[in-house]
């Protein structure tokens, strides 16, 4: 069933007076008559095509207030002369606006109505374009409807949206970045005293002991957690990611020496069950902690060899860490290890700062990549654009030049020969 009438290769709405309503939109008065005002230029047409067919893709988003006036158009050059659904849909696909979850619907001007595309194929609708021409184009009508809901999508129009070039996050709130890690360095060198006053005895007064729970791990866990905040706001996964983990762990870390120091009381059950040594508790632990520090390390593969040498040293830690319930010796390398991380964050946290007052690299990062490393330490974007509207994304939906276009044609008729 081909979907003809007068006008075979138009497929435009009309309104109440029978007037199409992309011909009001589009055309102006001057001195009491009608004038349009955009045309191709037919030099460089002829010299790219053979023949003249040309169709006027229009696509809009089925929003309250939106039709034909809220259009974005693509030009379809040198199109099939008898259009299936499927060649719709490759060349939308092939525009970048067939996007995911959306329900694609195109006006069929015989009877006045939009049909699914699905429904199209299904009930043997096809479109004649072949009296089209550059001078006087097809009109291919689509309402595109969102299947998730618009209102989580909805962007202010005055928002300007910037996609960075490189993985590093955005600049509109200040890098916290800095506090975050000298917060880690510290607790560290707190943790690593914590194991030298098991093996060492007197080298830590037991007064310490009283106070690193409450000061130096709970709320060295809690500034961590907080940049990890601030990190979310600045669209920096990595470092979200990271702080906000870390700032959880030693939370619970500083929660259970507040409780074992100052809520137990003397010959309760709770003394005594902290007292009894959990081997496979403290494996299963640090082997999970340091499992999703390995994750870290392997995306820190595109930013800097720096933070690629502290994650690093941290797996290793953590991995000495797991087996220190049944070893001494690992809880001398868990030692060694610990002031070892301890001093190289405290120099990362140097780097990070530094570099940021003085706006370059005042001191090398060592990136992986020139061109695509960020230009923070601990600073990674996700996938770009995967919060932005469907509006945003159709507005700028790639436009291939005519000669790709006229090429993805001839592959797709090509593929339609050797399927038959």
């Amino acid at each position: 069933m081909s979907d003809n009438n007068n006008t075979n290769h138009r497929c435009e709405p009309k309104n109440d007076h029978g007037e199409s309503v992309a011909s009001v939109a589009s055309i102006y008065q001057l001195n009491g008559q009608r004038v349009r005002h955009t045309r191709i230029n037919s030099t460089k047409y002829k010299d790219t095509f053979d023949d003249s067919r040309m169709v006027v893709v229009r696509y809009f988003l089925d929003r309250p207030g939106y039709d034909l006036h809220n259009a974005t158009a693509r030009l379809w050059f040198h199109p099939p002369t008898i259009c299936s659904p499927e060649d719709v849909r490759y060349f939308l696909k092939n525009q970048g606006v067939s996007l995911e979850g959306l329900l694609i619907e195109i006006y069929l001007d015989t009877f006045e109505s939009f049909m699914v595309l699905e429904s199209c194929a299904a009930n043997c609708v096809e479109w004649s374009f072949e009296g089209t021409s550059y001078q006087d184009p097809g009109i291919l009508n689509i309402r595109l409807t969102d299947l998730i809901d618009a209102t989580m999508e909805n962007v202010s129009s005055t928002t300007r949206l910037v996609h960075p070039t490189k993985y590093g996050a955005t600049k509109e709130q200040a890098n916290t970045s800095p506090v975050g890690l000298f917060s880690f360095s510290m607790v560290q060198a707190m943790q690593t005293m914590q194991v030298m006053s098991k093996l060492i005895p007197d080298s830590v007064a037991e007064s310490w002991t009283l106070t690193n729970g409450p000061y130096m791990f709970f709320l060295g866990g809690v500034v961590q957690f907080v940049v990890g905040i601030f990190q979310v706001l600045r669209g920096n996964i990595y470092g979200a990611t990271a702080f906000l983990a870390f700032g959880g762990f030693l939370m619970a870390d500083g929660a259970g020496i507040i409780l074992r120091n100052h809520f137990s009381d003397a010959g309760s059950r709770a003394v005594e069950l902290i007292g009894v040594p959990d081997p496979w508790g403290n494996f299963f632990r640090h082997a999970y902690i340091c499992a999703f520090c390995c994750v870290l390390l392997k995306q820190t593969l595109v930013m800097n060899k720096l933070t690629t040498g502290l994650i690093a040293v941290v797996c290793t830690k953590l991995a000495a860490s797991s087996f220190t319930g049944w070893s001494e010796t690992f809880e001398w390398m868990e030692i060694a290890l610990g002031w070892i991380v301890s001093v190289f964050a405290f120099y990362v946290f140097t780097v990070e700062v530094t570099n940021e007052v003085y706006h370059r690299e005042v001191f090398p990062m060592y990136k992986w990549s020139e061109r695509h490393s960020p230009e923070e330490l601990f600073g990674a974007t996700g996938r770009i654009g995967t919060l932005t509207s469907k509006a945003t994304k159709l507005r700028q939906a790639n436009y291939p030049t005519p000669l790709n276009i006229r090429w993805a044609n001839t592959m797709h008729g090509s593929q339609q020969l050797q399927d038959n």
